[in-house]
């Protein structure tokens, strides 16, 4: 069997290497986000120029329950820690997010009051994009809303489909923990 040689031809790659895009940290990011997944990268540059990139220190609330909902979270580096603060109680641990995680995107929908605090666990680079950044695609760029909204519900539905199973599988837990009680 002959080996194949591999010929190289310096001038070409160098021109190859420049014709090829070069991605931001950003749009890298905002890729790997189910949300934003179905996007072009065309579409990922729009979505880039509309967020906004932040930086925690650890400890730093990037917000608190109660607070008013305004968008969601992308971790670019460095790590998250959702809790729920019980009164009376120390706040009880949730998650821990990391790299490419996202959270608070029922806030794109609407301004309820968050369920949960999110607390910077180290030094973090985030992404936010917020309400009023969508609602300006909507009207600049109907069709890209729509896609990312769509994908956003197929993300709030999924969670929505697993919660509901967690619930189902909590209530038998404690029906039967009530029978054996009641049988004791």
């Amino acid at each position: 069997m002959k080996d194949k040689v591999k010929v190289s031809y310096p001038l070409f790659e160098s021109f190859k290497d420049k014709l090829k895009p070069k991605r931001s940290q950003t749009q890298m990011a905002l890729s790997q986000v189910t949300v934003f997944s179905r996007l072009s990268w065309q579409e990922i540059k729009i979505v880039e120029h509309a967020v906004h990139i932040r930086n925690y220190t650890p400890n730093e609330p990037i917000f608190k329950q109660g607070d008013p909902g305004s968008g969601m979270y992308i971790i670019i580096e460095g790590r998250v820690s959702i809790f729920l603060d019980i009164p009376h109680q120390a706040p009880k641990l949730l998650s821990e997010l990391n790299e490419g995680d996202f959270f608070g995107e029922i806030a794109l929908l609407d301004a309820s009051p968050r369920t949960a605090t999110a607390t910077a666990a180290e030094n973090c680079t985030i992404i936010g994009f917020f309400r009023t950044d969508l609602m300006d695609i909507l009207k600049t760029k109907p069709a890209l809303g729509a896609k990312i909204l769509l994908s956003l519900s197929e993300v709030l539905a999924t969670r929505l489909r697993s919660t509901n199973s967690e619930l189902v599988k909590t209530s038998r837990r404690l029906e039967e923990l009530t029978e054996t009680q009641n049988h004791e």
